[in-house]
Formats: C-alpha cells, structure tokens, sequence
C-alpha cells in the first residue's frame, strides 16, 4: 500500500471518512499531522498549510482550522498555543500516535459497551 492509501485507511478507522468520501482535505490534513508527530514536533497551522501545499494538497486555512476544530472536539488532537498534536493519554508519550489513537478507541468503545449492557438490560424486561 502507499502511504497515501495507508493514511486513508486510518482515517476510515478514525471515523474521519466515510468509506465513499471523496475529497481528500481530511486525508492531506492527517497525513500532514502524522508527518510533524512522527518528527517528534507539535505543528502550528501556518506549518500545517506549508506541508499540505508541499506536498501537492489544496486545503485552505479556513478549512484546515474547521478540520482541526472537528478533530479537537472529536478527541484526536489538542493544542496548546496554536500548536497541534494527536491527544497524549495519561503515561504516554507524547508523541507516540499509537498510544493516542488506542487511547480514544478504548475510551469510545468503553462508552459503546455500556451503552449497550444497559440497553440490553432494559430490553431484557420487556420480555417478561
């Protein structure tokens, strides 16, 4: 796979993107945050743009911040004086992606499964 392909497939995961989605705004951001990440260093947007222009992408600013303000509120990344990175669980170091992106999906599915339990359990007295 490229790495392009591999960033997507991510995304997908991450619940960024639809499996049908076909602008690449989503996928030019992530592979941008990834890149400064795995360089150990926490971007700001104007590095962010000059990365996605860099690399071929179109993404503008105003959609790059709204992108960034989605994942924030999503729970992927934070920032901390106009700087970026992917969110660090407790213990984690700082730049390990792994350990932010598991660290998300435990807390999501977490929340899934007692949603359900407690759904299942108020199911379960409607057959009595």
């Amino acid at each position: 796979m490229t790495r392009r392909s591999l960033v997507r497939w991510v995304a997908l995961a991450m619940g960024l993107i639809s499996s049908n989605e076909s602008r690449t705004a989503v996928i030019d951001i992530l592979d941008s945050l990834f890149y400064f990440q795995f360089k150990s260093k926490d971007p700001s947007v104007p590095e962010l743009l000059a990365r996605i222009k860099k690399r071929g992408g179109k993404v503008g600013e105003k959609a790059l911040r709204y992108h960034l303000w989605q994942m924030k509120k999503d729970g992927w990344v934070e920032s901390s004086k106009g700087r970026y990175r992917f969110f660090v669980p407790p213990l984690a170091d700082k730049h390990d992606v792994s350990a932010s992106i598991e660290g998300v999906m435990r807390g999501r599915s977490e929340v899934a499964i007692a949603k359900v339990k407690e759904a299942l359990k108020s199911l379960k007295h409607t057959y009595k």
